[in-house]
């Protein structure tokens, strides 16, 4: 009898740990419009492109496009304390930029069960243009600000798909980074995807080359140069 009452006191105790365990990570879309209200000082994060972000998007969403090169740099520069909740269209998106966030030491990510399309198949709205002011770029000047305030050094490289000079650079670039892995972080900036913030930054010839630390810029280069010209100018502030 009393094997059996140990027996039964183990499993209710079961029972209540596992209801009061780890909170669910995919959110209905009535829970996650709940936890965003409640919670002032989280992050909303649109993972969709910029066009898609354009045609409507949840209040107090940051565009943060999950197919773009910079995803993963710009990721790096956010505040891992801070609480997160992701979303894309259907989920997909959303699920992979949030598996990414927590495999990457981001403690609080949660993500909206089947995206916008579940969220306006429950009635709630999206911000819609003219309603907000919308970040159409690919990186906005926010994200460009979190990528170069990085301690590692930052080597901004501004380019464009039909530039020739940028292409003949790229290459360059590839090879100084891997030989300084651990101390430098390229980032190439397409200026055709960011044209609000390439005129923000009064970018008009490139290719361009500009090196950050702490958000300090040392040293920026305009047009093409060989290796050795890159690692003179470079190397001394890695």
């Amino acid at each position: 009898m009393k094997r059996y009452k140990l027996f039964l006191v183990a499993v209710v105790s079961m029972l209540i740990s596992a209801c009061s365990g780890p909170r669910e990570q995919a959110l209905s879309p009535a829970a996650f419009e709940e936890a965003i209200r409640d919670d002032a000082d989280a992050v909303v994060l649109d993972v969709r492109t910029p066009r898609e972000y354009a045609g409507g998007f949840i209040a107090r969403a940051q565009n943060l496009d999950f197919n773009n090169s910079n995803f993963t740099a710009a990721v790096e520069e956010l505040d891992k304390n801070k609480t997160y909740y992701v979303y894309c269209l259907v989920g997909a998106r959303s699920g992979e930029a949030a598996a990414y966030m927590r495999s990457h030491g981001f403690t609080a990510v949660y993500e909206l069960k089947g995206g916008t399309t579940a969220w306006q198949q429950s009635n709630l709205p999206l911000v819609q243009a003219g309603q907000a002011e919308l970040r159409s770029d690919a990186v906005s000047m926010e994200a460009y600000r979190a990528i170069i305030a990085s301690d590692t050094a930052v080597l901004i490289d501004f380019y464009a798909p039909w530039c020739g000079p940028c292409k003949r650079l790229e290459p360059i670039l590839k090879e100084f980074g891997r030989e300084h892995t651990g101390r430098l972080k390229i980032v190439r900036l397409n200026i055709d995807e960011s044209k609000e913030l390439a005129a923000s930054l009064g970018i008009t010839q490139i290719p361009l080359l500009k090196l950050f630390k702490s958000g300090e810029e040392k040293w920026s280069y305009l047009g093409l140069l060989d290796k050795a010209t890159l690692e003179s100018g470079a190397i001394q502030h890695l």
